[in-house]
């Protein structure tokens, strides 16, 4: 059966007071239980003391000694607080009992060697019995005394009060829930107006905010909570859309060259010279939009963790070279010297392959973006399991620098016209860290240089 949560908290709530109120209430019915008990026993135990104080014996034979206690009425009567006395001897005779016993006889236990209180009915009254051995001088056990109270008044005032603690029980338990069922609904109101707010919410008025309780309690922080992930929600929603957008924009460019091209060859016969290299033009501009097909399709492998990552120990000098080595020829077309400071053996965790790709964006940024006769140096950091990528290039203005990691931005535009690229690079670098626990940071200054700083993390 599946309750709401209102129903769930009253009857949550109910059940541990029906838990305390059912040990209060027995609690109660024990005390009082003990005490009416405990009443009876100690009038038994008074009246075996004037007995005993009347008895006799010689040898093994109980005497009793005429006294006026016998004769006493509360000895006689049976219907109105009657007091029961009997005496047997060692072979179960009846040497005393009071005339209130009339043809009955107590049933006692002749085995018995210690005073012993238990209950029984005579003439369909409820007794209450004590059961006292009696020794002689020699402590021997010549008979056994008992004595008998009514217990039908204390029997009658537990019977009703076990009668009216089980009503009041159910009764208070019946009211309890019905009081707590207004208070949840009282409670989960705010939580009510949460989900009605939140259900108005969608991708139109994305920019909505459910409203924030004043009290200083857990509603609070989960409506502070859910509309903290409804900004991020937001962000990511518009950075969506711009990256759509500036997707869309990209892939426009070269395309619209490509038409352009196309258009310009069609209109007239061209010399073989020319068709040459306006097909070159629609290569390149091919190869920037296959590069842009590529580098989205790694974007939409990264978001959606198909990649998995396999950390293990990489000789990184190993790795350095074999970019190195890889672009040596990229190297001397753009005039870089290439420093490789990387001392051997220098050992790492990381995923090989990925860590390849991160350090080969950023090695080939650094030559692109560079100068002529500039430098690329690949420094580390033992201490702080820090590698450095430098470059003494054109830099990065410093109000552009916290943009660096977004998608399709790029730094500089007076260069984007003749430095390939669309931006993605270092969105892949930055997500290729993120999925091996690196910290990549960068510094710039302009006309100084760039610097990459990638932090290992075991």
């Amino acid at each position: 059966m599946k309750l709401s949560f209102k129903k769930r908290i009253a009857t949550y709530n109910m059940f541990a007071i029906a838990i305390l109120m059912a040990v209060a209430f027995i609690v109660i019915y024990a005390v009082v239980f003990y005490t009416s008990y405990k009443h009876l026993d100690d009038d038994i135990t008074t009246e075996k003391i004037e007995v005993f104080n009347n008895l006799d014996w010689s040898g093994d034979e109980i005497i009793m000694n005429k006294m006026p206690e016998w004769e006493e009425a509360e000895h006689k009567q049976i219907e109105i607080n009657p007091t029961f006395i009997q005496i047997v001897d060692i072979k179960g005779n009846t040497v005393f009992k009071s005339a209130n016993l009339q043809e009955n006889h107590f049933l006692f236990n002749p085995t018995i060697e210690k005073t012993t209180f238990y209950n029984a009915i005579i003439n369909n009254q409820r007794i209450r019995q004590g059961q006292f051995p009696v020794f002689n001088n020699e402590n021997k056990i010549i008979g056994q005394l008992t004595i008998g109270v009514s217990q039908q008044e204390s029997y009658n005032v537990l019977h009703n009060l076990l009668i009216v603690l089980c009503l009041t029980y159910f009764f208070m338990l019946s009211v309890i829930y019905f009081i707590l069922s207004f208070v949840a609904s009282k409670a989960i109101a705010p939580v009510n107006e949460l989900i009605n707010s939140a259900a108005k919410i969608n991708y139109a008025n994305i920019n909505s905010r459910l409203p924030v309780p004043q009290n200083d309690d857990e509603i609070q922080q989960l409506a502070t909570t859910i509309n903290e992930l409804l900004n991020r929600l937001e962000n990511s929603f518009y950075q969506q859309k711009q990256f759509t957008s500036d997707a869309s924009h990209e892939m426009q460019t070269p395309l619209a060259a490509i038409k352009g091209i196309v258009e310009v060859l069609l209109r007239k016969p061209r010399t073989p010279e020319q068709y040459q290299t306006k097909l070159n033009e629609v290569v390149l501009q091919t190869d920037r939009l296959s590069l842009l097909f590529d580098q989205l399709l790694q974007l939409a492998r990264l978001e959606s963790n198909v990649l998995s990552v396999k950390k293990e120990k990489v000789v990184l000098d190993n790795v350095i070279q074999k970019i190195a080595t890889t672009h040596q020829d990229f190297f001397k077309t753009n005039k870089i010297n290439f420093h490789n400071n990387i001392p051997n053996n220098t050992i790492i965790q990381a995923d090989e392959m990925l860590l390849e790709r991160v350090l080969d964006n950023l090695i080939t940024n650094a030559v692109k973006y560079n100068q002529p006769n500039g430098n690329v140096y690949c420094d580390w950091n033992a201490k702080q399991k820090t590698l450095t990528i430098k470059d003494d290039g054109i830099g990065i203005p410093p109000e552009q620098v916290s943009f660096l990691f977004d998608r399709f931005y790029r730094a500089d535009n007076s260069r984007s016209s003749h430095i390939p690229g669309n931006g993605l690079g270092l969105s892949i670098v930055k997500r290729l860290c993120e999925m091996q626990n690196i910290n990549i940071t960068v510094e710039s200054v302009e006309t100084k240089g760039t610097s990459f700083h990638l932090v290992f993390n075991d």
